[in-house]
């Protein structure tokens, strides 16, 4: 069996979950969104993604994530695995980095892993994309330091994140979100990464 999926072990309900029978979870579109930008057309996303429960699961005690990515390790079509959570007040710069290299000392792996921290939310990825998500709207200012960006999207917009985040994701403008969120950029250049190890048919653990 070819490895040729990249599955994704998220943090939110709205990354996990299917808002309707027929629509994709969030997290699963934007794993499509993202292979399209980078024009890696031999991988695919997994069904659906891997809930842990809380950023806790993630950082700083890793040992629930690193236990997942074991598991990962029977599914014999994984390419790469995205690990993807909201990290409210800490630096991903940091943060990932640090991660990264836990994952790394339990290895080898047969797949590749890469680490992205959506700072401070995956909604704060919205705003740095407003103005495709809503027409007439543009958000001023910078998108990552204002906290509760879920919270601004309810007031203005009745957003709920279980019915309306994978739609807001497929809308999402790759180009836009990576010039005005530096994490966003984070994962832009994950997935240049990760087109890089396919092509070279190499696994990478990033950053």
């Amino acid at each position: 069996m070819p490895r040729n999926k990249v599955y994704m072990i998220v943090e939110g309900h709205g990354e996990a979950n299917k808002p309707y029978p027929n629509q994709d979870p969030a997290a699963k579109m934007l794993v499509i969104k993202m292979l399209q930008y980078v024009q890696c057309w031999s991988w695919f996303p997994s069904k659906r993604p891997w809930r842990l429960r809380s950023c806790g699961d993630f950082y700083p005690r890793t040992e629930k994530l690193l236990a997942v990515l074991e598991a990962h390790k029977h599914f014999a079509d994984c390419a790469a695995v995205l690990v993807l959570f909201d990290l409210e007040d800490d630096c991903p710069h940091d943060i990932g980095p640090q991660i990264a290299t836990q994952i790394r000392e339990r290895g080898p792996w047969p797949f590749s892993i890469v680490v992205v921290c959506a700072y401070r939310e995956y909604e704060s990825w919205f705003l740095a994309s407003l103005e495709t998500l809503k027409e007439g709207y543009q958000y001023a200012g910078d998108p990552e330091t204002r906290r509760d960006a879920k919270g601004w999207l309810e007031k203005h917009f009745d957003y709920k994140e279980t019915r309306d985040q994978a739609s807001y994701t497929q809308r999402l403008d790759v180009v836009l979100a990576r010039e005005r969120s530096r994490s966003f950029a984070r994962l832009c250049h994950a997935f240049e990464q990760l087109r890089g190890a396919c092509e070279g048919g190499s696994a990478i653990v990033t950053p």
